[in-house]
């Protein structure tokens, strides 16, 4: 029998009407906002009443944002009623309206503040492009993600960013910064700096503008230069070097 338990989100943090010992052998639970509005529904095979924990297997969620739907998937997890918070672990996997996906092992959901994050690895699949990292902290229409380490970003059609991390990125200002011993391999060449900056186009799905700071290295064929800055004009091709700038020129073998 299918147990439907609509919950008031106010309300829900004080919600004693439960019977703790109770089993559900399926389940459905909704959360409104003060409105009345519905802001997520989850649903799940089964839970087990335990306290202020709902333990849970088969997990499926959806959030209703303002631009479309949110789909959380995961094999198990449990809900804290009281600090309103969702634990989800095995197989974890968000989408956005977009299509833009997060895979994870572990994630953990605040539903107030509309935000997840872990402490374990994570993987963001954007336009067929792949971050990789470890530690993580999105909000839950991934608009805005920060990857804490090991950083790993992958573009069509061959670039690599990598750094220690963090990665910050804003998809609604299309921009992301890579900070600490950032290496780039491209087609190219290599570069390596402290920090760097990516401007990109949502709508052409391509980089723009790049800014490297700190320590910057260049490498291209059998040239290496040196500067304090680098600014990378992706649609005119040019790259202009900033703050004491040095070439060096090696003879080819």
């Amino acid at each position: 029998m299918k147990i439907i338990l609509f919950i008031l989100i106010l309300n829900y943090l004080s919600a004693t009407s439960f019977a703790l010992e109770e089993k559900l052998n399926s389940f459905t639970l909704t959360g409104y906002d003060q409105k009345n509005n519905k802001r997520w529904e989850m649903e799940g095979e089964n839970a087990d009443l335990n306290g202020d924990d709902i333990l849970l297997n088969s997990i499926k969620a959806k959030l209703y944002e303002e631009k479309g739907p949110v789909n959380i998937k995961a094999d198990k997890g449990f809900l804290n009623r009281s600090e309103k918070l969702v634990h989800l672990e095995d197989n974890v996997i968000i989408e956005n309206h977009e299509g833009d996906k997060l895979y994870a092992e572990v994630l953990n959901w605040d539903q107030d503040n509309e935000r997840v994050w872990t402490d374990l690895p994570i993987r963001i699949v954007k336009d067929e492009n792949e971050i990789t990292g470890v530690g993580g902290e999105l909000d839950t229409k991934m608009s805005k993600a920060v990857v804490k380490k090991d950083v790993k970003f992958q573009a069509i059609p061959q670039t690599i960013v990598k750094s220690d991390g963090p990665l910050q990125i804003d998809y609604t200002n299309n921009v992301a910064v890579f900070e600490d011993n950032v290496h780039v391999v491209d087609r190219r060449g290599e570069l390596f700096c402290d920090k760097l900056t990516v401007y990109f186009d949502q709508e052409r799905k391509e980089v723009t503008k790049a800014h490297a700071l700190g320590n910057v290295r260049l490498k291209r064929g059998n040239s290496c230069s040196y500067s304090e800055e680098a600014v990378y004009d992706m649609t005119a091709g040019i790259i202009n070097l900033l703050g004491n700038p040095k070439l060096e020129i090696y003879p080819k073998d």
